[in-house]
């Protein structure tokens, strides 16, 4: 059977664009396996390492009466990995697609944080009736606190600091113009914080429209300190996950090390966070993955998740490339000031690690078509060039990426800065995409569990002696 459209009467409230259903024919069933081991699929090298590994069985082989010898536990694996294989085949047949809107913001506050109107940076997109207002929003924060050594040593004002930013964007999400809107526009007024992480300086929070909150699952977060003494929280990486519908997002706010030179540092600490960060999801959240069709997360056996593992990626925070050290600190200024991006562009260090495969591999960004966002005087919208403070390039420090297991399951409709708050000397930055989120229809999914299932059987009675 293959799937048919969803009206939009089913849709839930709220949800961007209209749903749309995959119909797929379904593909030819591969027979089950008639010997002691799994075929590895040749497309993917990973995942046949990995049920190389899963089927190294624990129990002893046993003799059957007709002298055969069988090991159970080996055949159970076998079995299971056939099974999954094929739902994961037919996965088009039992899943519908939803258009969401993400929001994602990064912005370096540079200890600072007075009372200054969030909505230029948060609400930008969402159009003067608010029309666009997002499914997902997700913050990330650097140097809410200064980094001295007090600070990264006892961690002692983060809590406090985190607070009062969770508590400014819960208030600009939810003020009374936004709830108005909403209320225009037919939809369930309201975001809701589903999950906030800290650690020093940085903080990242996840929020999600009211209508949205009954199919948020397995909600997780971690963070990875990667600074002083390769472990410090000064620098490092915040991160929060989640099953939205049935998709998984992860989020990923880091800060990477400083210095113009330091290239090498930044690519170190993005590999340290990429492979430190982990979520506990609990074995509930991971039996429905393999259900839906992961195959690594069955293969891996265990109930957590890295950071490669979900379905969707975003990377923000203050990355700290700075343009190539080829071009004098002066004429990078100068050309800023200037607005003449072209010709810093192609030696903004992060494109050049990206184009030589060095670091963020799999993540795409959009093109940058705004002026770098570092460093400025703080309060001002003009480049540092106090004769007293030492003269820094700018640069595009603040980053947003994101790696898709389905490239085309996430399009990218804005990437800005904000001009305000300017109380930093960071400029905020920001990013509007539609991913394509899953919504698995469980009545389908087993449906196409129990033919297999009988088709398993028939198979392996028409095999006995």
């Amino acid at each position: 059977s293959t799937a048919s459209t969803t009206s939009s009467s089913s849709l839930a409230p709220g949800m961007s664009v209209a749903s749309q259903t995959a119909a797929a024919t379904p593909p030819a069933v591969t027979p089950p396996p008639s010997g002691g081991g799994v075929v590895p699929n040749p497309k993917s090298r990973i995942t046949a390492r990995m049920e190389d590994k899963v089927l190294v069985t624990r129990t002893a082989d046993e003799e059957t009466e007709d002298g055969r010898i069988r090991n159970r536990e080996a055949m159970a694996k076998i079995r299971d990995a056939w099974v999954y294989k094929q739902v994961r085949a037919r996965v088009n047949e039992f899943t519908e697609y939803k258009q969401s809107l993400i929001f994602v913001g990064t912005w370096n506050v540079n200890a600072k944080g007075k009372e200054e109107s969030l909505d230029e940076w948060i609400c930008k997109d969402w159009g003067n009736d608010g029309r666009y207002s997002p499914d997902i929003v997700a913050v990330g924060f650097q140097e809410i606190v200064d980094l001295n050594a007090v600070n990264v040593a006892v961690d002692n004002k983060t809590q406090q600091r985190s607070q009062y930013w969770a508590d400014q964007l819960r208030q600009t999400l939810n003020s009374p113009k936004r709830l108005q809107q909403q209320q225009n526009n037919q939809q369930e007024q309201g975001y809701a914080l589903i999950m906030q992480r800290s650690m020093v300086g940085l903080l990242v929070c996840l929020f999600v429209k009211a209508p949205h909150r009954h199919r948020c699952k397995a909600v997780a977060s971690d963070s990875v300190g990667v600074g002083v003494m390769g472990m410090m929280g000064n620098k490092g990486g915040v991160s929060v996950r989640l099953q939205f519908y049935d998709s998984t997002i992860c989020f990923v706010c880091s800060h990477l090390a400083a210095h113009r030179e330091n290239v090498a540092g930044r690519n170190a600490d993005f590999f340290n966070v990429l492979q430190k960060v982990s979520f506990d999801i609990g074995d509930e959240a991971v039996r429905e993955n393999i259900r839906n069709g992961s195959m690594s997360q069955w293969a891996s056996g265990s109930s957590s998740v890295g950071i490669s593992d979900h379905d969707i990626v975003f990377w923000l925070g203050d990355l700290n490339y700075r343009i190539d050290e080829s071009m004098p600190t002066e004429t990078v200024v100068d050309l800023a000031v200037k607005g003449h991006i072209d010709q810093l562009r192609p030696l903004d260090q992060l494109n050049i690690e990206r184009r030589e495969g060095r670091v963020f591999q799999g993540f795409e960004e959009g093109q940058i078509n705004f002026v770098p966002t570092y460093k400025y005087q703080p309060g001002t919208d003009v480049f540092e060039q106090r004769p007293e403070k030492k003269l820094r390039a700018p640069a595009w420090c603040d980053r947003i990426l994101w790696m898709s297991q389905e490239p085309k399951h996430v399009q990218q409709i804005t990437y800005n800065r904000s001009e305000r708050p300017n109380c930093s000397d960071h400029k905020p930055v920001y990013s509007t995409l539609r991913a394509t989120i899953k919504d698995v229809v469980v009545e389908r999914r087993e449906a196409i569990y129990k033919e297999l299932l009988g088709l398993l059987d028939r198979f392996e009675n028409q095999s006995l002696p």
